[in-house]
């Protein structure tokens, strides 16, 4: 994946100073309290892309998130953006044709993501994080790129690396940053004007009510929709305990009524939208399906044009079966019907396309194996 920001979810960071966890009366751990406990210091960490606009690769399934067990001590965990710490998997979609060229394009991915904190995560302290992203998509196609008479590209790669830095204040508000630095390339790190820097500063800082926060943020990537600095604001409503939505930009909800049922929509601007919905089938099996948007932008080495970048667009609707196997390790099953398919190069996401290729509705298939914790 090119560095774009995740269905999902820039930047909101749950305060990590927050009061102690208490057992109710009745010694059943409520499901939705934020989880306190310091010595489980493996819950401490965020997810390995909380604040990307769009975490997954062109592979990647949509249902990455935190199930929780049936009668196990269920903490809720940060939402908006619970990623894994650590996932890799792959993506094939067979071939189809491409319109207006004879020609057909198969697609196919490999993807991984880890986060590993640099030193022991402890309540009420800062925390740093390193993060590594690697991704290789393939384009199997003879197409030609129709203003530019050259060939598709074959291959693109992505290889990322940098640092995530959270620091509790004594306010009860969170400020911190999010640096990741690599190359989104068909030829990665071949020149210097195809390096990626991503950078985001967010803050998060308790409502009046003491309920609610406000998110604020700032965001710029070279590989966005929207390659210019992106500010947010939102306002994080929990009206209850199985509720939560964030109303503004970046925007989202989440619902989870009972054990048995989640409900997640995300936004972030151009049109990055992720929306899901999961029930549990047994105890460790969830069957999920959804809808999202999914673009994939790099530097071709040897374009003409600086600020041009080459784009893979597509929607899809998935549905899927998510497998608990022990040790915090999940596996994931997705099948997709993919639309609206596309390639293009343009200076952004909505102007200066040029060597659009189109191409066929079809299937998409990803495994995607997770650690959540």
């Amino acid at each position: 994946m090119a560095s774009t920001i995740s269905a999902q979810e820039v930047v909101w960071v749950q305060p990590v100073d927050s009061a102690p966890y208490e057992t109710p009366l009745n010694n059943t751990a409520n499901q939705w309290t934020p989880y306190r406990d310091a010595s489980q210091r493996i819950d401490l960490l965020p997810p390995v892309d909380f604040n990307l606009e769009q975490d997954t690769f062109a592979s990647e399934p949509i249902a990455d998130l935190d199930p929780i067990e049936p009668g196990s001590s269920r903490r809720k965990k940060p939402s908006f953006g619970r990623g894994a710490p650590l996932s890799m998997g792959g993506f094939w979609a067979p071939n189809t044709p491409v319109v207006n060229q004879p020609a057909n394009l198969q697609m196919n991915a490999q993807f991984a993501r880890v986060a590993m904190p640099l030193g022991i995560p402890e309540e009420g302290k800062p925390l740093w994080l390193a993060i590594a992203k690697f991704g290789r998509l393939e384009l199997a196609t003879n197409a030609i790129l129709p203003d530019s008479a050259e060939p598709v590209p074959s291959q693109f790669w992505l290889v990322e690396t940098g640092v995530t830095h959270i620091r509790p204040l004594a306010s009860g508000s969170t400020v911190g940053g999010t640096f990741l630095f690599g190359s989104a390339s068909d030829k990665p790190f071949y020149a210097g004007r195809d390096l990626t820097l991503m950078s985001i500063l967010f803050a998060t800082v308790p409502a009046r009510n003491q309920r609610d926060d406000w998110s604020f943020s700032l965001f710029y990537s070279p590989t966005s929709q929207l390659p210019y600095p992106l500010p947010g604001i939102a306002y994080v409503w929990k009206p209850d305990e199985t509720l939560e939505a964030k109303i503004g930009l970046p925007a989202g909800i989440e619902w989870r009524p009972n054990d048995d049922w989640e409900v997640t929509f995300n936004y972030f601007p151009l049109v990055n939208v992720n929306a899901m919905v999961r029930r549990r089938l047994a105890d460790k099996l969830w069957l999920f399906g959804g809808y999202r948007t999914d673009t994939q932008i790099y530097f071709l080495a040897d374009r003409l044009i600086e600020k041009e970048r080459f784009y893979v667009f597509d929607q899809r609707a998935g549905i899927g079966l998510d497998q608990q196997i022990g040790a915090g390790f999940s596996l994931e099953f997705l099948a997709s019907y993919l639309f609206d398919r596309e390639l293009f190069q343009g200076t952004s996401f909505t102007s200066g396309r040029t060597d659009v290729v189109e191409f066929d509705p079809g299937l998409g298939l990803s495994l995607q194996l997770l650690w959540r914790r």
